[in-house]
């Protein structure tokens, strides 16, 4: 998708820098013109543009995150258990005891007892969030 923004800021460069003469105007010598219309074209025909990330792009944006983790002192698994619980990182202890109690009752496993396989997801759900909960709660209870 930058790639995208790219090649559509540089074609609108060219337009408003180009030769007032000639501005506004397709140009089939330019490539990058060529192909910002190619991918227009091939979006309004219903192609869409990919919603596919670069090769490497989460592994990047996790490394960065991690990097940032460890700078500031931050348990990076403390980062995933409020993300269990969903509520922002470093979220109020009251905001965070509300999200994993509305999520509790959403996913608890007593609502799903007329189907096991249902039943056995909510259980591990209710697991990974009773687990992310006493980790935060813990986190706070040493400040």
């Amino acid at each position: 998708m930058d790639k995208f923004f790219d090649r559509l800021g540089r074609l609108l460069r060219s337009l408003l820098e180009g030769d007032s003469s000639t501005a506004g105007y397709y140009d089939p010598k330019n490539p990058d013109m060529r192909a910002a219309i190619e991918e227009l074209d091939e979006y309004l025909k219903g192609g869409g543009i990919s919603d596919e990330p670069e090769p490497g792009f989460y592994r990047h944006r996790k490394d960065s995150q991690e990097r940032q983790a460890r700078a500031e002192g931050v348990d990076e698994g403390l980062r995933r258990d409020y993300a269990t619980v969903e509520v922002a990182f470093a979220a109020p202890l009251s905001e965070v005891r509300k999200s994993y109690k509305r999520l509790l009752h959403k996913y608890h496993p007593d609502r799903f007892n007329q189907e096991a396989d249902k039943q056995a997801l909510a259980t591990e759900v209710t697991q990974s969030l009773n687990e992310a909960f006493a980790r935060i709660e813990g986190q706070y209870k040493k400040r």
